[in-house]
This record gives C-alpha cells, structure tokens and sequence, in this order.
C-alpha cells in the first residue's frame, strides 16, 4: 500500500469491518495467535469479530493486545488519525485532529498519545551502526544568563551519518551525564561503530568501548574533516520547530511520546505515505497505554 492519500484510504477502509479485517491480517497473517497465552488453537464467533482461545478459553479480539485496547472510538477513526499523524510532516495537534475526526478534543489527545506509544524505537529495532553522531539538547522551561538550561529537560540523541537513510534514536531524561548517556549509547549503537560528540565531558568515557572523534565547539570548531555533530544538530532544530510550531510546547512527562513520534517520521522519510502508515502498524503488538497511567 505505497500509494495511500483521502480518496483511496475511505475506498480502502469504507467501514468498521474492513478496518477490523485490515487489522487482523497485518497482525497475525495466516497463524491467528491468541493475545492472552499465544496459543494458534482458537476459533471464529459466527459474528465475524470475536475469537475464542481453545487453551486458555479466553475470548479476544484484533483489538486486544494493542493501543486499541477497550476503545469505543470507532476503528476508522483511528485508522484516520494514524494515517493523518504519520502522513503530516511536522505532526498534528489534538485542537486539529480533534476537528477532523469530529470528536471531543480530550479523546482526540489519548488518542495521539496512544499512537505516538506505538512510534518507540524498540527492541525489535537494529542497533545503529557505521559512523554516528551523539548529542543532547535541552527542551521547554525559559533560560536566564546565571542558569543557562534551569528548569529545561534533555533530550540525549544518536543519529546515523547517512544521507536521506540514516536513523535516529532520542531518549528523554531531566540530566544528561555519563550515567544516563553511557547505558543509551550502550543499548543502541552496534560495537564498533564510529562516535562522534562535542567535546562534553558526558562522552569521555566513549574512547574505552568505541571509536571516538569529537570537535572542540568552545574553541568554535564545528567541522574538522569528516568529524562534526551537523547532522544530529540539525535534527534537534526539526524537533524544537515542530515542538514550538504544532504543539505549542510539551509538558516533561509526555516529551518521551512526542520525540518517538519525530524519530518514527525521521527514520521513515524515505517511505510513501502508505508504507509508512502500515510500517505503524507493525509496531502495534504488546503496546498499550491505559488512560490512568497516562494522566497518573
């Protein structure tokens, strides 16, 4: 489904049935398995829309197991939302989505953040590799001259070095140090790989487990050969345009959702709009997002 644009997703997903149909065959394929134990022993209610598992017994259906979980908004209206959020370049905001779906501009709101869960770089994602650039930015609250990033958050983020292709990973945390950026570099770039920082003093560690290049920004060194941190900086400047732009600001506890959000579109530019919104879909499996702990 590359090509997907309003005309062709309502003649695509007319109705609930062909949304929920859509649904169960990107999720499961031919081996329906059940959300509860795993099991492929299960059958079909003569309704069309409910299994029932032949071990656990347990009835399920597509929804279960997925940001879907117990909503009473219709599929097509989610699968609108998606479809709007992954296609629009710098976001949507719930004032906005809230006008296009026709519903109440809280629901529109748990809905982005539900979708946004679903966008995380997971543990299903390859490692990055190749030549990487790391560095952090600080997000929201307001500078003075004595406490340049007082009452800010830090956005630590790694970026592939490669043309229209390159990945981007971003891990929201209130300090960036050693403690926070080690474990992340860690967890996300192959071994190997090449670093490339600033000269802070969060990276000195880098050099005993990786490659490491840096350049001296305080000596106003920004390029030196192949070296510079240029594109994770230009990177940030994406993010914060459409932060300030769409969003008009974010609160620290929902920053993590809005970074996923500006990584899955990163790391999918390349794709058409329809191989975007089912590369979503792919994602979907054991995320959901409660409302409680949403707003807890």
């Amino acid at each position: 489904m590359s090509e997907l644009n309003l005309i062709n997703f309502h003649q695509q997903f007319p109705d609930e049935q062909a949304c929920l149909d859509y649904l169960e065959s990107i999720r499961w394929g031919k081996d329906r398995a059940c959300p509860h134990c795993g099991s492929l022993k299960n059958y079909k209610f003569k309704s069309g829309k409910l299994f029932k598992c032949g071990d656990c017994k347990k009835q399920f259906t597509a929804k279960v197991g997925t940001i879907f979980t117990d909503t009473h908004i219709p599929l097509k209206k989610w699968f609108m939302a998606i479809y709007l959020l992954t296609s629009r370049k710098k976001g949507t905001s719930s004032v906005q989505m809230s006008k296009d779906l026709k519903i109440t501009q809280k629901s529109a709101w748990f809905m982005l953040q539900r979708i946004r869960y679903a966008m995380s770089y997971g543990t299903f994602d390859k490692p990055l590799e190749g030549v990487i650039e790391v560095d952090e930015t600080y997000v929201g609250g307001k500078s003075d001259l004595e406490h340049k990033f007082s009452n800010k958050v830090a956005v630590i983020g790694m970026v592939e070095k490669q043309k229209d292709t390159g990945r981007i990973v971003t891990k929201v945390t209130r300090h960036a140090d050693a403690t926070v950026a080690m474990p992340f570099i860690r967890a996300n770039a192959k071994q190997n790989s090449e670093i490339q920082t600033d000269e802070s003093r969060i990276y000195s560690r880098l050099k005993r487990e990786y490659p490491h290049k840096f350049v001296t920004h305080k000596n106003f060194e920004y390029v030196r050969e192949d070296v510079s941190t240029n594109t994770i900086e230009g990177a940030w400047n994406h993010l914060k345009l459409g932060l300030k732009a769409i969003y008009m600001g974010v609160s620290p506890k929902h920053l993590e959702r809005y970074c996923d959000e500006f990584g899955f579109r990163y790391n999918t530019r390349g794709l058409k709009d329809g191989e975007r919104f089912e590369q979503w879909f792919n994602r979907i499996n054991g995320k959901h997002l409660p409302y409680k702990d949403l707003v807890s």
